[in-house]
Parts: C-alpha cells; sequence; structure tokens
C-alpha cells in the first residue's frame, strides 16, 4: 500500500470479500472471519484510496454445480441479496468507505477444469447461447435493489469480464461464445440493475517497444492497446441494449509475458512504453478508472521486483500521473499521417501524449514551441516545435 501511495495510485481492486468465509451456514454470519481484510479497508480509506472491492465464493450450501466460483443456485440469490445488503451497510461507511462493489471476477470463466476454489469466477455455460450470462443477470436483479436499500451511493459492477476473444470477428478456431456473457446478463433484463461494468484487457509482449492481443486484432502498429477495442465492444452492447450510460473500468489491465523473466529488460522498457499509452487510452475512451495488475504482477506484469523495488514501468507512472491528475480528455489530433497522439486538459494546462504508431520516426509539428517536452521516464528533451516521435512516448506540454 505504501509503494501504491508513492506511485501516485487512486484506486485499489482487492479480491475480496469471501461469501463462503463468512457465511458457511445459512443466516449463520460470521463477520471476525473478515478481521484482516477489515484492516485492509480501515488502512486503504486512511491514505485516501478508492477501493474496489470484488465479492465472490458461494458456500456449498448456495452451490449449483459444487464449486465456490460457480454460479448460485437460483433460490438462494434472496441468500446473496441479503448478505450483499448487510456487507454493503457495513463496510460502505466509516472507517472503511467502500464505494464499489464488483460482483464475482470473470464470471464469463468455463468451470470446466477447475475446481472452484479460483479467484476468478466460473459461471459460464458452454451450452447457452449467452453463455450463463442470463443466470449471472438474474443474481444482479435479485441485488441490486438490496446494494441501493443500505446505501443508494454504492455501485454494483458487472463483474470483471475476461472478454477473451471478439465475437464479432472470431480469430480463427477461437471460440468466442464466452464474449456473448454481458448480451446475456441484458437480454435477461439487468440493464437497470448495474451501475458499470469491470473488464479485463491485457496485451502480451513481441519484442522491444511491440505488444499485441492476436484474439482481439489489436497491436502496436495498428489499433493501438487492446483496452480500445474491448472498451467500444462493450458500450456497443450496452448501448443495443439501451444501457448506454454505465461507466466503464479496466479493473485488470498490463502488458504480460509468458515464459519469460522478470530480468527481460526489453520487456521492462516495453512495459514502461505500455504502461503510459494504455492510461492515455484509458482516458481517451473515457473510462472511469484503469488498474494495473498488478503491483508485484503475473507474468512479468509487476510494477516492482520481489523486494518491492521500483522497476522501469512504476517511474513511467509515477512521472505520468501528477501531469494527468484531475485531467479530462479532449480529443485525438489526426493532423499527422502515422502518429498517435492524445489531448488533454489539465488544469488549464494542455498535455499532449504522442508516439509513432508504426515505430518509425515521424515529425509532428506543433503549433507554438512547448513548455516541455519529457520522455517516458520524465527526462527532459527541450522544447521543439517539431517534435520527432519514434514508438516510444512523448509527454508535451504546452503554454
Amino acid at each position: 500500500m505504501s509503494q501504491a501511495k508513492t506511485l501516485g495510485a487512486k484506486w485499489l481492486r482487492r479480491n475480496g470479500l469471501i461469501w463462503s468465509d463468512i457465511e458457511p451456514s445459512e443466516g449463520a454470519r460470521n463477520w471476525g472471519a473478515n478481521a484482516a481484510l477489515e484492516q485492509e479497508l480501515r488502512d486503504a480509506s486512511a491514505q485516501g484510496f478508492e477501493v474496489i472491492l470484488i465479492v465472490r465464493s458461494a458456500p456449498t450450501w448456495a452451490q449449483v454445480a459444487g464449486k465456490m466460483c460457480g454460479p448460485i443456485r437460483p433460490d438462494k440469490n434472496t441468500a446473496f441479496a441479503a448478505f450483499l445488503r448487510d456487507a454493503v451497510a457495513r463496510y460502505s461507511v466509516a472507517p472503511y468507505n467502500v464505494k464499489y462493489w464488483e460482483i464475482w471476477n470473470e464470471p464469463d470463466a468455463d468451470p470446466a477444469g477447475f475446481d472452484g476454489s479460483e479467484q476468478f469466477g466460473c459461471m459460464g455455460d458452454p451450452n447457452d447461447g449467452f453463455y450463463g450470462g442470463g443466470v449471472y443477470g438474474n443474481l444482479l436483479k435479485a441485488i441490486y435493489p438490496q446494494v441501493k436499500a443500505a446505501n443508494p451511493a454504492a455501485q454494483v459492477m458487472f463483474g470483471g469480464l475476461l472478454l477473451d476473444c471478439n465475437p464479432v470477428n472470431p480469430p480463427t478456431g477461437k471460440n468466442c461464445l464466452p464474449a456473448k456473457f454481458l448480451e446475456g446478463a441484458l437480454s435477461a433484463g439487468a440493464g437497470p440493475y448495474f451501475d458499470g461494468v469491470s473488464f479485463h484487457a491485457y496485451d502480451y509482449f513481441a519484442g522491444q517497444g511491440k505488444f499485441n492481443n492476436t484474439n482481439w486484432g489489436a497491436a502496436w502498429n495498428t489499433t493501438g492497446p487492446v483496452t480500445i477495442a474491448k472498451a467500444r465492444f462493450i458500450r456497443d452492447v450496452l448501448n443495443r441494449y439501451s444501457a448506454g450510460d454505465k461507466f466503464l473500468i479496466n479493473t485488470e489491465g498490463a502488458l504480460i509475458l509468458y515464459n519469460g523473466t522478470a530480468t527481460s529488460d526489453p520487456m521492462e522498457y516495453t512495459k514502461a512504453d505500455y504502461a503510459i499509452k494504455m492510461y492515455a487510452v484509458c482516458m481517451a475512451e473515457r473510462l472511469r478508472a484503469c488498474v494495473w495488475y498488478s503491483l508485484r504482477g503475473w507474468y512479468v506484469s509487476g510494477l516492482v521486483d520481489n523486494g518491492l523495488n521500483p522497476g522501469y514501468a512504476f517511474r513511467s507512472i509515477q512521472f505520468i500521473v501528477p501531469r494527468l491528475q484531475n485531467a479530462v480528455f479532449v480529443a485525438e489530433r489526426t493532423g499527422t499521417a502515422g502518429v498517435k497522439a492524445y489531448e488533454f486538459n489539465a488544469l488549464g494546462k494542455r498535455v499532449i501524449i504522442a508516439w509513432s504508431a508504426d515505430g518509425v520516426t515521424r515529425s509532428m509539428a506543433l503549433e507554438t514551441a512547448p513548455a516541455g517536452v519529457y520522455d517516458l521516464f520524465g527526462a527532459s528533451q527541450g522544447a521543439p516545435q517539431t517534435v520527432n516521435l519514434t514508438e516510444a512516448p512523448f509527454i508535451i506540454e504546452l503554454n
């Protein structure tokens, strides 16, 4: 938590509030089982963090398929709603002050092959045209009124969608049925029963300065970070069901490397490059927040090493945070071919984050001399009115 504060983070996501631990027998709740999490929540609130709290894990008496990560028995939806009402009443006020409640983590995952104790959900149903989304939608319909009764300001989040691949344009040989999960919930009438959507968007290391996610047709030299494709897909689904007013949060975003090592310098450099691009597009797509997963990381995504020492990406995020603090997205600047450039208004100061979309050096002329130009680690590049861009982002501050 101390390192997150040093980083400049505002949001923390915690997995999670474990229903099966607190209510192992129906109607008998042991909040003492949650003592360690309660202390974390008190500490986070005292330090000014906004916490997204995942609620998950069905007790044995509420399970459909004998798995804690799986769907809840429909006749036990009201029991979960009662539990959640009490949890919101307890934790949405001082000294905890939890406002955001994420219902399961990756519920659009297939339960096959897992024992059920995993930290993600496994509510997927391969035999259903909407992959079980309707069952989850009915759960939201049961809990939402109870959450709002406990605290009208509490925000119910559709559980962090894995969205493994794009069902509109599926890659060869890939089954993208799980991405129909959200639509399944909406088709069941759940549109009015959640406030926002949590989703996950990872890109994969493809060489220094390069990344891609072939399941979504995203790449460093074409579309940019996969967050763009996933956010637009979700918004399209929501709009088709008259639910376009929902906020979106990328609750797991990062650059990852399978079968790699944490000491890979090209990976560490590209992760720093990617972090700035990811946060820029998150703001450009008007997401409410963007959460790096995670501080320690998985598949080399960490911002710190095993000794909690900051890495390259930690430094790049630490530099960009104060420059975009309270900023609002203005527009994507499209005047220079081959360049990705996003402009923000940060308390009256104009900030541009720009890079060459394909790695070829491109010259971007500014309308006036800038106050300063910086590389991704904050090193000054002077104040040239024409900036030569490569694949690494530059941060340009205009008067």
